[in-house]
């Protein structure tokens, strides 16, 4: 094949687009509105405290690929980090490339298109009754449009990110700001404290594992590594730009939201279907509160999209290897961005969403659904952090600080999320979706040794290409 034909167009995105795919993959506007409910159900008032700490414990996270960025650049980013961290094609193969259910399994079907149709049917349950079929045509909408976007090429749909993201998260500024103000004598430090909730810090510990995916997505820029402008240098860039607008406006909202509603309410806060329409209904007229609507929805397609493009870039990384994906989904098309993986990307998702949603439910097979990728999220920041202590020493440029303390309370966060995650193993039909994870992480290990033995050379070389 005429190498010409399966190279992606470089140099396409500046510091603020690369930046755009890792606000979009967040969606902080969608995740202000519903995985604030869960963390509350959890911890109540100290709603606050567990977003400023979740954000801190991702932080380790953050820094961690950005030290990967300053000398990976890949398509198939997790595996190559893997790859040159550990060197060892089983674990890139079997973690690495495990990342693709958080892009396409998690991300793009569970969080992104489930999260859309599940959202319109908590507005307003009586659609449910009267259009129980919606969701599945909410479903073939999103999947076709997003598929289309990536089609014509990486810029437009950064383009569509970063303007529904800047505005999303412009929005919960002030919107924020004013809540704090009606506020009044209720504003409190406490809620930054364990104080809401008797000081148990065993609540804090419990609700800080749900609340690390609170910044879940801030990585996912790394998918688009080679379209970057001179990406060992934009893209470490950007990581930063997209974690520091993410953290003001979730943490602003968690405050806000808890001070307004209550501090001693926030258990209550969370039985409700849509507490933050509730309380912008309240205090803001209704054109806000379309508004507010109207942004969870774009910010939910927005992160299909910009997870789906990660995902179709790690199927084209593997291709591009000639691993499990044959060649032809190395194919660029007209627009520069692969167009065979494209399809096959979006023909994942809508049948993922369609198939887990008819059997379960919008809303239980997106829940369903994230708590399978998830887990693949926890293994790769694992793996990414044990691999950077483990390069930076072999080659003689460890920084203490940023090398070795940093990674270790990361991989340490990790394990802990991975444990906790699987025992005691959650209620019917979560703890499905656990134990499939665990069996799938095994399909990959027997399935890089029959590769190994039909292709030994390829398999050596699997996850070293990097620009």
């Amino acid at each position: 094949m005429d190498e010409k034909r399966n190279e992606i167009r470089r140099g396409v995105l500046g510091t603020w687009l690369v930046a755009s795919y890792g606000i979009a993959a967040n969606a902080p506007i969608a995740v202000a509105t519903l995985y604030f409910v869960g963390i509350a159900g959890l911890a109540g008032g100290a709603l606050p405290l567990i977003t400023l700490l979740s954000y801190i414990i991702y932080a380790t996270t953050l820094v961690i690929i950005y030290e990967w960025s300053k000398d990976i650049a890949s398509a198939y980013s997790f595996v190559a980090i893997v790859k040159k961290g550990l060197g060892s094609s089983l674990a890139s193969f079997t973690v690495g490339y495990g990342y693709l259910y958080q892009y396409l399994v998690s991300g793009a079907a569970g969080f992104g298109i489930l999260g859309i149709a599940s959202f319109l049917y908590l507005i307003n349950p009586s659609i449910q009754s009267t259009m129980p079929w919606l969701w599945a045509v909410i479903v073939t909408i999103i999947t076709i449009e997003v598929t289309l976007l990536m089609w014509f090429g990486v810029k437009p749909g950064g383009m569509l990110n970063l303007i529904v993201g800047l505005v999303s998260i412009g929005f919960l500024i002030i919107t924020s700001l004013i809540l704090i103000g009606l506020a009044g004598s209720n504003n409190t430090l406490s809620v930054f404290t364990p104080q809401p909730i008797g000081n148990n810090w065993i609540l804090v510990l419990t609700a800080m594992i749900f609340g690390i995916t609170t910044f879940g997505g801030a990585t996912t820029p790394i998918g688009v590594a080679e379209e970057a402008k001179i990406p060992k240098k934009t893209l470490p860039k950007a990581l930063l730009l997209g974690f520091a607008v993410l953290g003001i406006g979730l943490l602003l909202n968690a405050y806000a939201q808890t001070v307004i509603y209550g501090p001693s309410n926030m258990f209550n806060y969370a039985t409700l279907s849509d507490p933050m329409i509730i309380i912008y209904s309240k205090y803001f007229n209704p054109v806000i509160v379309i508004l507010l609507i109207i942004l969870v929805a774009f910010m939910f397609n927005s992160s299909t999209l910009a997870f789906a493009t990660s995902g179709s870039r790690m199927v084209y990384g593997m291709a591009r290897d000639n691993v499990l994906y044959p060649s032809i989904f190395s194919k660029v098309n007209k627009h520069g961005v692969p167009g065979n993986a494209i399809i096959l990307t979006g023909a994942i998702i809508g049948a993922l969403s369609l198939i887990s949603g008819y059997i379960l439910g919008p809303l239980e097979a997106s829940i369903f659904l994230i708590t399978f990728g998830s887990f693949y999220v926890a293994f790769g920041h694992l793996f990414a952090a044990i691999g950077l202590v483990r390069y930076k020493v072999k080659i003689k440029m460890a920084n203490l600080v940023k090398h070795i303390i940093i990674p270790v309370i990361s991989a340490i966060a990790y394990i802990m999320v991975i444990y906790f995650g699987t025992y005691p193993a959650p209620a019917f039909p979560l703890n499905i979706a656990v134990f499939l994870a665990w069996g799938v992480l095994g399909l990959h290990a027997v399935g890089y040794y029959i590769l190994k033995t039909r292709k030994p050379e390829i398999m050596k070389k699997f996850g070293d290409f990097s620009i």
